[in-house]
């Protein structure tokens, strides 16, 4: 049903969740996974938006590292995350995104926003994993 999936994630333990499941629903369908961490800016210049990156790949790899997922595999971006996790979803052409989604109180906070909007702009399955 799904050959390749996308997993988008943020370091840390929420991450792990959210990746745990993803591996569990890519391992029930013989997909393959592709894990994509996204970092945010806001109209940063270049060559911070470099830097950013740069500092946060030693903590990225350390990660990865710990789930078992082949580095070819795994990738490290900066922008708008939704649109980065949509058009990669596009690239990659991945019938499934998985991504967390934080529990807030309120109709209109059932999920957050970068959620909301891989949800409502992915031309393909989003499956939100709740954290």
């Amino acid at each position: 049903m799904y050959t390749t999936i996308i997993c988008a994630i943020e370091v840390g333990d929420e991450g792990k969740k959210v990746l745990s499941r993803a591996k569990k629903i890519a391992k029930k369908f013989d997909s393959k996974l592709i894990v994509l961490s996204v970092l945010p800016y806001s109209l940063l210049p270049k060559d911070y938006q470099k830097e950013l990156k740069e500092n946060a790949i030693p903590e990225f790899e350390a990660f990865i590292a710990e789930t078992g997922i082949s580095k070819k595999n795994c990738l490290l971006k900066v922008g708008k995350p939704y649109e980065v996790i949509c058009a990669m979803a596009e690239k990659k052409e991945a019938e499934l995104i998985i991504l967390g989604t934080h529990s807030r109180t309120g109709l209109s906070s059932m999920i957050g926003s970068t959620a909301n909007a891989v949800a409502n702009h992915a031309h393909c399955d989003v499956s939100l994993v709740k954290i």
